[in-house]
């Protein structure tokens, strides 16, 4: 029997494909058996790339599997359900949590593991987050560098990831929640007194309500707020409120009752008495500028005011023929319909002022 040479060369090609089949099926095994990994820390970013720095895809918690792809220094490649991204390996656990289950002392070690971990993680968040500094309760409409300030802060649990511009929009509201989530509380998308606290790893007062920024009676103080006019501020204070001013440089305060207006906040004196309080402040009536604070429903707003009685007048025998206006953050005057720079002057200097 005679053997060409095509047909000595068929155990060599059919031993090369076996072994190239070999060296493809063993990562796959391998990858499917052993390459499990679980969060062993609260809350995990999974970045876009592996860097500190890199966009945040994902929040990871405690618990939750990923898949392990490769590694790459600090880091692991992983898939999350739809996601691939990086995690930091000293905050994943190999193997599932089902299966570290299963022997106790490896549990354990993974207990101290986690426990470590975690702890560490927690450290460094808050060394991050102090260098920050604690923003103030605000709420969804409002703007400035408090707000700035909330957002950096989110930005570093990896619930935010807009722009830090200042303004408390649907991103901001939704990385409160997100927030509050994850700490057990109400996720309302308002950044109150209890959320700060959570924020920052305090445990917030008996007395402090999680469903808005108001301080427990017993406060000595209010935090006074920046209210964006055409921002969700327009009908904070509605048509027909009654609501206290506090004139900042005296500390006289006096009861006014809103009016109306569209482009700032027109209001009336509600009394006799309450005339006088303001006639005091200006020592007669006077279209200048004076920076106060209006308090209503709980919650302190800086703003700024004028007293000059004029136009309608609303509520007879309270010996002011009129009403006054009072400007927040960002309103315009009816007659230019532009912002009043003093007026806002005023609303700056009002922010510095508590209740």
């Amino acid at each position: 029997m005679v053997f060409t040479m095509k047909d000595k060369m068929r155990p060599r090609r059919f031993l090369t494909v076996v072994v190239m089949l070999f060296l493809l099926i063993t990562p796959l095994i391998a990858l499917a058996s052993g390459n499990t990994g679980t969060v062993n820390c609260s809350t995990l970013n999974l970045r876009s790339q592996a860097s500190k720095d890199s966009k945040a895809l994902q929040t990871l918690s405690k618990g939750d599997e990923v898949t392990i792809l490769s590694t790459s220094g600090d880091w692991y490649k992983v898939t999350y359900g739809k996601y691939t991204g990086y995690v930091m390996k000293k905050y994943i656990s190999k193997g599932s949590s089902n299966s570290s289950s299963k022997n106790t002392s490896k549990t354990s070690n993974q207990t101290n593991t986690s426990s470590s971990s975690k702890a560490s993680s927690s450290t460094t968040l808050l060394a991050q987050l102090k260098k920050i500094g604690k923003p103030t309760a605000c709420e969804y409409g409002a703007s400035g560098s408090n707000v700035k300030k909330l957002q950096k802060c989110l930005q570093a649990y990896g619930y935010y990831t807009g722009n830090i511009d200042g303004d408390y929009g649907p991103g901001t509201k939704s990385a409160v929640k997100k927030l509050q989530k994850a700490k057990g509380l109400k996720q309302t998308g308002t950044a109150d007194s209890a959320t700060i606290a959570a924020m920052f790893g305090e445990k917030a007062s008996a007395s402090t309500k999680t469903s808005g920024a108001k301080t427990s009676s017993s406060s000595k103080t209010i935090t006074t707020e920046r209210l964006n006019w055409f921002k969700n501020g327009v009908d904070r204070i509605p048509k027909g409120a009654t609501f206290t001013v506090k004139h900042c440089k005296t500390g006289k305060t006096f009861t006014c009752k809103r009016w109306s207006g569209a482009n700032h906040l027109d209001a009336e004196p509600l009394t006799k008495t309450d005339t006088g309080v303001l006639k005091t402040i200006y020592g007669g009536w006077s279209w200048k500028r004076r920076p106060i604070l209006v308090k209503y429903n709980g919650r302190v707003y800086a703003a700024s005011m004028y007293g000059m009685p004029h136009g309608t007048t609303t509520i007879k025998n309270n010996n002011f023929d009129g009403h006054f206006c009072i400007h927040f953050y960002g309103s315009k005057t009816h007659g230019t319909k532009k912002v009043d720079d003093t007026h806002q002057n005023c609303v700056a200097t009002a922010m510095n002022y508590t209740w």
